[in-house]
């Protein structure tokens, strides 16, 4: 089987496409079109030219592989050289990966309005569509009007190392934070104040014991300088601002950290149903999650124990501390019973079945 993966994504910075490229590989002959670092290859072009000479590259490189048998659509800026190369009939199916959730009327400028359209009309001509929770299937079921509920593939990754050289920098780089005396908390979405990082260091005097907050991502200038002085007024904890951090410091830190704090805004659809990857790279690194309120995050809590709810943040970690070894082994159990590779699998079984089922 012959398949072609488009995705404006980058490929070394982009998880859910890693993911996504690792699943259509166990299905057939893959190449790619992407954005990236990597060399171009046979099978895997970099492309990082503007968004309209991405297009026309794109369906150009279709042309050039000839029939294609399925064709895999990633994220909505692939949309629109999919519609255009489903226009010419190149490829046998047609995949597409809604990995965000954004909607018409919560959208409030031209190209968003513009991206939302071209998604729910190649979503309605897709033979399969995908999303990344059971909530927004249900949703996009709806709001799209497609026949079929979409299949569900959640963002369930874990973090890698590269080299032995990178492990030691980052051991160097952290050695000051690793300290004995206190509880260590990782924020890997930065200072980003709509997801309620200010209300997590404003109420972090009110943990029982002595923390430090490390907060990896990037960052914003003026918001940074915002939790910069709150965090000058808490003379018990710390709070320590790192900036984008590659995976392999990424993962050092969290698997030295004690919890970790998954937070999300709830002002749009896209938001409240939040799909986290952040969620799954704390719990493979063995250590239990604090989380804000959004429905998927506290039905995960609720069902398999694996951390607490609390959009005030002090109480959920304060509990979490206070039963720390059981969370720890309800971390365990649970990423033990589901795996990177089983997911994969469920979703090429899945396709494998939709797809029979047309021939």
């Amino acid at each position: 089987m012959k398949l072609l993966l488009i995705s404006y994504g980058f490929l070394e910075l982009d998880g859910r496409l890693r993911n996504i490229i690792s699943v259509f590989r166990q299905m057939g002959e893959l190449s790619t079109f992407t954005r990236g670092k990597r060399p171009r290859t046979q099978r895997s072009v970099i492309c990082n030219s503007s968004y309209p000479l991405f297009i026309i590259q794109a369906v150009n490189y279709a042309r050039k592989l000839g029939k294609i048998d399925v064709l895999v659509l990633d994220n909505r800026k692939a949309t629109i050289p999919g519609l255009l190369i489903r226009s010419r009939n190149l490829a046998k199916y047609i995949i597409q990966d809604c990995r965000e959730l954004y909607l018409f009327d919560e959208v409030n400028h031209f190209t968003g309005k513009a991206g939302c359209i071209f998604e729910k009309l190649m979503a309605r001509r897709a033979d399969v569509v995908i999303c990344a929770n059971r909530e927004r299937a249900e949703i996009m079921k709806s709001r799209f009007s497609l026949l079929n509920t979409p299949l569900v593939y959640g963002n369930i990754r874990r973090l890698a190392y590269a080299t032995e050289e990178e492990i030691l920098k980052a051991r160097q780089r952290f050695a000051s934070l690793l300290k004995q005396d206190e509880y260590r908390i990782i924020v890997s979405s930065g200072c980003n104040l709509s997801r309620k990082t200010e209300t997590l260091v404003k109420n972090l005097k009110n943990v029982n014991t002595k923390c430090r907050v490390l907060l990896a991502g990037s960052n914003n200038p003026k918001e940074e300088e915002i939790i910069k002085t709150l965090s000058a007024l808490d003379t018990k904890n710390e709070v320590t601002i790192l900036g984008l951090l590659s995976h392999t410091e990424l993962k050092y830190l969290i698997s030295h950290s004690h919890i970790g704090i998954v937070n999300y805004g709830q002002t749009d659809t896209n938001s409240k149903y939040c799909a986290s990857g952040k969620l799954y790279e704390f719990l493979y690194e063995g250590i239990p999650v604090v989380t804000t309120s959004n429905s998927p995050l506290k039905r995960i809590c609720d069902e398999e124990k694996i951390g607490v709810v609390d959009d005030q943040f002090a109480d959920g970690i304060n509990e979490v501390l206070r039963n720390y070894e059981f969370y720890k082994e309800r971390v365990k159990a649970y990423t033990e019973r589901i795996t990177v590779e089983d997911n994969n699998r469920k979703l090429v079984h899945e396709i494998e079945i939709i797809l029979g089922k047309q021939n």
